[in-house]
Parts: structure tokens; C-alpha cells; sequence
């Protein structure tokens, strides 16, 4: 057996999709059904994976942090401290939901169910392996940027929602925040789709196979990188989050589950920008021996551990030095990175 990760996959969802249509028959369900009854087991698969992965994820930032700052961390629940993380989750899970008297109740409910919704959507479009994805459409690239550029709407409205002016201002920042790397973002992605010829995830992952990308526009990942830590709001662009003048900003007012289910997202955004920047800058799951899968887990977690050294290593700049940083030398450094990318395009095409 030369690839028994590949062949575990391929047994597991024969499996699968054996037992699916035996019970579909079984239950008198028509065939034309069929295909949605498979595309909702690769939903939930890819959820509970991808949860799973969040645990190790949260783990592993727990133990780093706690290394580098020359301290054991979690050691006691479980293995390692393994299972502290789903003692913390029962422990939201069971504590009291508060609703502040003067919150727009409405919103204060609705919000943390879109947020932890919108994160969920574009692991349906990732590529994981060749073959391995939920849906591949032409323009992934650019549905999953759309869909994360709906999260600080929703953001903006959580902390307005929640009535507090710790909450008004950490939403606010979020804005701020915006204003620094969305267009350093677009136009680093652009040079992307350039160099790539397509809007296709799939498509920009076969055309690393020989270089990938990250050699041909160093400047870009750089830009993409730091624009991608704005974006989750993680340290030192904690500005919305700030505990030191905000208390936790612009999610101040969420208790329990609701709380849960924003932090949660967060790290679901992060398993996404590092996922995204791994197919466009670090060739997706192409790689030597191991299975593409295996390459792609890889990138991915190294990106997240690239992110969790960050935190630990930079101070947070105030808001404005946020935006200086955005203007003065990110959109700056993405132009030329664009123009460079547009000069030598026909160079770097042959070299792919």
C-alpha cells in the first residue's frame, strides 16, 4: 500500500456513501435525493474535523504561549492538558446567558449565530487534496473574500447591539481596523490572480506544482500576511479587543455560549487565512512523499504557529499608528509588489 493515508480516505467515504443510499432505500428515499443526502455528509464531516482540528489548534497556542514566555501552561486536564479545552467549552456552555437592560436584544442574540455561520462557509470552498473539497466553483477565491468581508458588518453591529461604550468603541476600532488592510489585501490577492490567470482555488493550487508563488512575490505574502493578522484582529492589531483599555471591546457583553460562539470564530477565521495564504503563497497541497493532504495540514499549522509567535513578539500600536502602518507602507509595498507581478508576469508564466 504506497499511499495508506490516500486509501484510509478513499475506504472511509466509500463507506459513507454506501451507507447513505442503503439508508435512503431503505427509508423509501428518491435516488434524485441522492446527491444532497452525500453533499450533507460532507457538511457535517468536514464540521466535526474541522472542530476537532480547533481543539488542537487552541492546544497548541496554549502550550507555544506558554514556552515562550517560560512557563509550563495546561498541564492537568488530561493528557498534556489536552482536554482543558472542552472543560472551558462546558464551562460556557453552562454559564448564565446575561442580556444587558439597554441592548438591542434582537441583534444581541442574532449576532454571534451569523458570526460563527459566515466562518463555517468558506471551509466549503478550500481545497484540503486534489478532489477533497465541498464545492468548487470558477470564482472561490473571490466568494470566500466576499464572505469575510461581511464579518466586521457584523462585528460592528455586535458591539453597537451590546449598548456599552466598551463594546461602541472596541466596534468601532474593528473599523478602523478595515480602513488599514482591505485594500493592501485586494490588491496583494489581485497580483495573485494575475500571476494565476484564474479566480479558482483549485487552479491557483495546480499552477504552484513546479514554484510556488511565495518565491515569485515575496512582497506580496509579506503584505498579505501582516494585512491577514489585521484582520483576525489577533496581537499587536488587538486594537478592538484591547484588554487593557476595552476590557475584551467589542464582545464585552457577551456571556456564556454566545461568548463561546465568537471565540470559536475567531479561531475558525484564523484556520481559514492560513489556509487561504497557504494556496496562494505556499503552493496548497503540493509537495514530495507525503500525501497532499498531509502537505496541506502541514502549511497550514505552520502558518498558524508563524501567527502565534506574532502575538507574543510585537507590541500592539496605537489606532492610528494601525492606519499609518496600512497607508504609509502597506498599500505601498502591495502597489509594487502589483507592478512587479504585471512586468514580469510573462517571465514568472514560464517559469511556472
Amino acid at each position: 500500500m504506497s499511499d495508506p493515508i490516500g486509501y484510509l480516505i478513499t475506504v472511509t467515504w466509500n463507506f459513507l456513501v454506501d451507507l447513505v443510499i442503503k439508508t435512503n432505500r431503505a427509508l423509501g428515499v428518491p435516488e434524485t435525493l441522492d446527491s444532497i443526502a452525500l453533499s450533507t455528509v460532507k457538511v457535517v464531516l468536514l464540521l466535526l474535523l474541522i472542530s476537532l482540528d480547533l481543539l488542537v489548534i487552541v492546544w497548541l497556542e496554549r502550550k507555544l504561549l506558554g514556552r515562550l514566555h517560560h512557563r509550563r501552561s495546561i498541564t492537568e486536564t488530561g493528557p498534556a492538558g489536552f482536554l482543558q479545552n472542552i472543560a472551558d467549552f462546558l464551562k460556557f456552555f453552562v454559564k448564565e446567558d446575561i442580556v444587558p437592560e439597554k441592548a438591542d436584544k434582537f441583534f444581541h442574540h442574532l449576532t454571534p449565530i451569523l458570526y460563527i455561520a459566515l466562518t463555517f462557509l468558506p471551509l466549503a470552498l478550500i481545497p484540503y487534496a486534489p478532489g477533497i473539497w465541498v464545492a468548487r466553483i470558477e470564482t472561490s477565491l473571490l466568494a470566500v473574500l466576499a464572505i469575510a468581508s461581511l464579518l466586521p458588518g457584523i462585528i460592528l453591529v455586535a458591539g453597537w447591539g451590546g449598548a456599552s461604550k466598551f463594546s461602541v468603541i472596541g466596534a468601532f476600532r474593528t473599523g478602523l481596523l478595515l480602513i488599514a488592510y482591505e485594500v493592501p489585501t485586494a490588491l496583494s490577492v489581485l497580483s495573485v490572480i494575475l500571476l494565476a490567470g484564474s479566480l479558482d482555488l483549485v487552479a491557483i493550487t495546480e499552477m504552484q506544482t513546479g514554484i510556488w508563488f511565495l518565491i515569485l512575490q515575496p512582497i506580496g505574502a509579506i503584505v498579505l500576511f501582516i494585512a491577514g493578522v489585521m484582520e483576525l484582529e489577533r496581537a499587536p492589531f488587538d486594537i478592538s479587543e484591547a484588554e487593557s483599555e476595552l476590557t475584551v471591546g467589542w464582545r464585552t457583553e457577551f456571556t456564556g455560549i454566545k461568548f463561546a460562539l465568537f471565540y470559536a470564530g475567531q479561531y475558525l477565521q484564523m484556520f481559514v487565512y492560513a489556509s487561504l495564504f497557504t494556496i496562494l503563497y505556499l503552493g496548497g497541497w503540493n509537495g514530495p512523499f507525503l500525501h497532499p493532504l498531509v502537505w496541506f495540514l502541514i502549511k497550514v499549522h505552520l502558518v498558524i504557529v508563524l501567527l502565534i509567535i506574532v502575538r507574543v513578539t510585537y507590541f500592539r500600536p496605537r489606532p492610528d499608528q494601525v492606519v499609518k502602518i496600512g497607508f504609509k507602507w502597506l498599500i505601498p509595498l502591495a502597489v509594487i509588489n502589483l507592478f512587479w507581478t504585471i512586468i514580469l508576469a510573462p517571465f514568472f508564466q514560464a517559469l511556472i
